[in-house]
């Protein structure tokens, strides 16, 4: 029987895991093509007759670099478009629509280099109040994505060490996909951004973003049924009867998504149910550090039970009129993985600890302590005096508190570089910490856990260890850049032959090469590719072409990275079949 995933023609493909999307090579643009509008310096493909040819300097530059003259006035939004770029050539999943929001945050940085152009003549004010109006709107949405982008780029499947780690990452994945898909919303229909264009296809452009999040869905889910499957596979038999019927219930619902049969909102909760019981399935049965009791609980009747009929419940066709039923069984689920009708740690403490290593000076020193406080507060909720209702509350604030001034800390200091120290207590950074302190402060003395002071002496300690430093690091920066600033990453010479159905010499419709850093995989270089292509060969490339070796004409997996495939190589060759 064919695998019910499979997509396009081979019945056992599936869509690729990774981006996807990405833009391919471009030309300038004119201020009133549309945010997205593929340009290419080739010329789209002539046919199996017709060979294009092109030379890129550079993947990334390619993903990531204005067309347009820049200006200091968008030396950040460039800057901004780099950072986020850089992480999501790595995405395993969200990956589509990640592309497609750097596609749309590169032609707005185009657009407003364009108008700023057009106001040296020093008379078209009309130019000088779009992109003046423009250039907020977009750092905004940038700085606050970068926290998200960087947490993604290391995601895939569920991983988790308890359930608490699996239910928060499902969680972690359904905010890391409404920001990212916010974001990309906010780059298209906010009125200071439309401006800069004229003559937009608006439907165009919204049954290209839709189709990309159907894509990073299917492709996840499918991933994540072959990871349950997988598991369930390798036991000598399946643990309960209703396992191999909610694995089937798993695809029939993988179907209903590929095809756009229910809502997003639906579609975003089956994914995450997915995710939370293949995330569940590893821990229960590939855990060897589990505590037996906690692994016997697991894999007990009661709990797949649960989780088959959650599925089930999903493959209705009814199921978006009792969305209300379906969220009590999920939280009947919920309960049974925790083994206890009491109160679960806020969701938001996982993402503590994830941060952490992600701010630097001037604000990483109080971020630690912070993290720190927050650790004691919930060790101490976990203990039956302190588990109510009301703690759980002031504990919630704090965390969030926490968690807010964390990612405007990151935000704050994107690279290693100097710092104004002077007014340091009036960075929007820095009220935010302190504002958190305040949250993790009430909490304390909620939980009655005695005086303030040592807890005081810990937080001025931190913040006079990220200003010394700071000062120190100032000092140094201004005489010697980091290392990272002066070397070059190393580079592999890519060149990608396309052929359209078959790898005969008849059918190589085009072939470019690309400077490639080793850490980029297959998935971005089939995007950038792709959209060097006409219709439909480019929609087919982007969602369905497979690369092969030219040497053992074997296919490579999309994950792989570039040096995974080249090796020690400094030039390779692959074939990319559409």
């Amino acid at each position: 029987m064919s695998d019910p995933r499979a997509t396009d023609s081979n019945p056992k493909s599936r869509p690729g895991p990774g981006p996807g999307l990405g833009p391919g090579p471009r030309s300038n643009p004119q201020v009133s093509s549309p945010p997205g509008s593929i340009r290419s310096t080739s010329g789209p493909s002539q046919g199996p007759s017709s060979v294009t040819a092109v030379q890129s300097p550079s993947l990334f530059d390619t993903l990531t670099k204005p067309t347009t003259e820049g200006y200091p006035a968008t030396e950040v939004i460039k800057y901004l478009i780099e950072v986020v770029g850089r992480d999501v050539v790595s995405f395993r999943r969200n990956a589509q629509v990640a592309y497609l929001l750097v596609d749309r945050a590169r032609d707005i940085c185009d657009a407003i280099n364009i108008h700023v152009k057009k106001t040296e003549s020093g008379t078209d004010w009309s130019s000088f109040e779009k992109f003046s109006d423009a250039i907020d709107p977009v750092e905004d949405a940038l700085f606050k994505l970068i926290a998200f982008t960087e947490d993604e780029k290391t995601l895939h499947l569920i991983e988790g060490n308890s359930v608490h780690d699996c239910i928060a990452s499902a969680d972690n994945w359904v905010t890391n996909r409404e920001e990212i898909w916010t974001t990309l919303d906010h780059l298209e229909t906010t009125t200071e951004l439309t401006n800069l264009f004229s003559g937009v296809n608006v439907s165009s452009r919204l049954a290209e973003r839709e189709e990309a999040r159907n894509h990073d869905d299917k492709t996840l889910l499918g991933d994540v049924i072959e990871d349950i499957d997988r598991a369930f596979s390798s036991l000598a038999k399946a643990p309960h009867d209703v396992v191999p019927t909610m694995i089937e219930n798993l695809d029939e619902l993988f179907n209903k998504v590929s095809a756009g049969d229910i809502p997003p909102d639906l579609t975003e909760f089956a994914l995450k149910t997915g995710l939370l019981v293949q995330g569940v399935t590893r821990l229960a049965y590939e855990t060897p550090s589990l505590d037996p009791k906690t692994a016997s609980h697991l894999r007990s009747a009661p709990i797949w039970g649960a989780a088959a009929q959650l599925v089930e419940l999903l493959t209705h066709d009814d199921v978006t009129e009792s969305m209300d039923n379906v969220r009590v069984k999920y939280n009947e689920f919920l309960r049974l993985l925790n083994n206890t009708e009491d109160l679960d740690v806020p969701k938001s403490y996982i993402n503590l600890l994830k941060l952490a290593g992600q701010v630097r000076r001037p604000f990483h020193s109080q971020a630690v302590a912070l993290i720190s406080l927050c650790r004691v507060l919930v060790t101490e909720f976990e203990k039956d005096t302190h588990r109510t209702s009301d703690n759980l509350v002031v504990l919630e604030e704090a965390l969030n508190a926490t968690h807010k001034a964390l990612q405007e800390a990151i935000a704050a200091v994107a690279e290693l570089k100097t710092f104004n120290l002077d007014n340091f207590e009036d960075h929007p950074a820095y009220k935010a910490l302190t504002r958190a302190q305040r949250y993790v402060k009430k909490c304390h003395n909620t939980f009655a856990l005695g005086n303030w002071s040592q807890e005081e002496l810990i937080i001025a300690d931190a913040v006079r260890k990220d200003k010394e430093r700071m000062d120190w690091l100032n000092r140094l920066l201004q005489t010697r850049p980091p290392l990272a600033s002066q070397v070059k990453i190393e580079q592999i010479e890519l060149t990608v032959a396309v052929y359209d159905g078959s790898t005969s010499k008849s059918n190589h419709v085009h072939q470019t090469t690309f400077l490639v850093e080793g850490s980029t995989r297959l998935s971005a270089v089939r995007w950038t590719v792709a959209g060097a292509l006409a219709e439909p060969l480019r929609k087919r490339a982007r969602l369905g072409g497979e690369f092969r070796l030219v040497s053992e004409d074997t296919e490579c997996e999309l994950h792989d990275t570039v040096s995974q495939v080249a090796g020690s190589k400094k030039k390779y060759t692959l074939k990319l079949i559409v």
